[in-house]
């Protein structure tokens, strides 16, 4: 690839000899320190190395470049794309000039050629595993949200959560129930007994505010009757997909919703988007409006919505009950099956109850993203660990060698005696106050 220093003054040059026609080829490449036969070839319209294709290559340097960068920017994010992601970027940019897309293997054998990539299957966890390496996790989170905000310097108000969340129409979360005492075995509650799934993609500030939300219904076209008989505002939007769910397109679409609502609050600056890490929400089409927009996208760790996700935190649980109570309301009416007509005024119902300024504020605050405060998160956990080493080993007598205790030289550790197993006798033996406690500082 060429130098991009050398690249600038062969443009340099090729500027001056188009704005000075006095100007010699041989003068202007002297001034600009480039070669005379470099600057004779680019003055006649021989593209450079980084531009032009090599034959075995079907994109040029400047055109892999982009590709990096874009894979790049997206890792430091929190959306490492997959190979099938980086073969649609390498199709689009040859879409533009009507060149056949790449082969099976491109994207492979892409990766190889840059030292900057490399392929990770990704790693899944069990719930027990993500929670107990969460405290690192965690803080690594806070530290890339609280840097985000000071280069692009968000207020409180243009910090937005985004999420979906499903709804079947008509069937009940459970609750506890009361029953006469002489009742045995487990009540039964009625279920109107529509199964078909609703999305609802919800964004919220940290200022307390709720954008409309963004409903979506399985269907191929809208019926005017959902909108007649629900009431509902005029900036909800309403879509459909075959099933209910959400894919690229509408992921877009709600994308574009989400900009109509806030471009005008936020008078051309930044905004910080925080999302979970499904497909539809860094695909590249999403990316690009969200770079031409000044829309700052950041992904949540995996196994973590329960624990920094404001709307997983504090408003979809709240709002699920509320619809489900609104049901409950029907049934009691005697209305036997809930469709979309039924849905929609019980869903609005439901909404207005719970997206409030006072949960979302709450919910921001649980998630310790308002005010940043990392420790009420990571003061949620039931293990708070600690680097393993450097550690030093202290045996105690009395063991004959049986039990370990390790001091770490990085200061205290708070440990669950619950996870000590056989060792957990030996707690009183240290200090006899810890005799019963569940969480000791070692």
């Amino acid at each position: 690839m060429s130098d991009p220093n050398i690249e600038a003054r062969i443009l340099l040059a090729l500027r001056a000899l188009q704005n000075d026609p006095k100007l010699s080829l041989r003068r202007a490449a002297g001034i600009y320190q480039v070669r005379y036969w470099t600057l004779y070839r680019r003055q006649k319209g021989i593209l450079s190395t980084r531009d032009s294709i090599p034959k075995s290559r079907k994109l040029s340097d400047l055109e892999e470049q982009i590709i990096v960068q874009f894979i790049l920017d997206l890792d430091s994010r929190g959306f490492p794309p997959r190979l099938r992601c980086v073969e649609e970027m390498a199709n689009r940019l040859l879409a533009d000039r009507e060149t056949p897309p790449v082969g099976k293997r491109w994207a492979s054998n892409f990766v190889k050629r840059h030292k900057d990539l490399k392929t990770h299957f990704p790693r899944k966890y069990d719930y027990q595993r993500a929670k107990c390496e969460d405290p690192t996790i965690i803080r690594n989170w806070f530290r890339l949200v609280a840097n985000v905000i000071a280069k692009y310097g968000i207020r409180p108000d243009e910090i937005y959560n985004f999420d979906e969340t499903s709804f079947m129409m008509g069937v009940i979360a459970s609750g506890m129930a009361v029953t006469g005492a002489e009742r045995r075995g487990r009540p039964k509650s009625v279920q109107p007994g529509n199964r078909e799934w609703i999305t609802v993609i919800q964004a919220i500030n940290a200022e307390g505010q709720a954008i409309p939300p963004f409903i979506i219904g399985a269907g191929q076209y809208h019926l005017a009757h959902w909108y007649r008989e629900s009431n509902l505002p005029g900036d909800w939007a309403i879509a459909t997909s075959p099933n209910g769910w959400t894919d690229n397109e509408i992921g877009l679409e709600w994308l574009k919703h989400f900009d109509r609502c806030t471009s005008k609050q936020s008078k051309n600056r930044y905004r910080l988007l925080i999302l979970d890490g499904h497909q539809s929400h860094h695909s590249v089409d999403f990316e690009r409006y969200c770079k031409a927009n000044k829309i700052i996208t950041l992904c949540i760790p995996p196994h973590s919505s329960h624990l920094l996700q404001p709307l997983d935190v504090g408003c979809f649980g709240l709002l699920k009950k509320a619809y489900g109570r609104e049901i409950e309301h029907l049934i009691r009416c005697s209305v036997t099956h809930i469709s979309k007509t039924e849905f929609l005024p019980a869903f609005y119902t439901a909404y207005q109850a719970t997206m409030t300024e006072k949960n979302i504020k709450a919910a921001f605050r649980g998630a310790g993203l308002a005010p940043l405060d990392p420790q009420s998160v990571i003061s949620k956990l039931d293990v708070q660990l600690r680097t393993p080493t450097p550690v030093e080993e202290v045996v105690s007598p009395s063991t004959k060698g049986r039990n370990h205790y390790i001091h770490s030289t990085l200061g205290p550790s708070r440990v669950d005696v619950r996870f000590l197993g056989n060792y957990k006798v030996d707690v009183a033996h240290i200090r006899p106050e810890w005799n019963g406690c569940t969480h000791v500082d070692l």
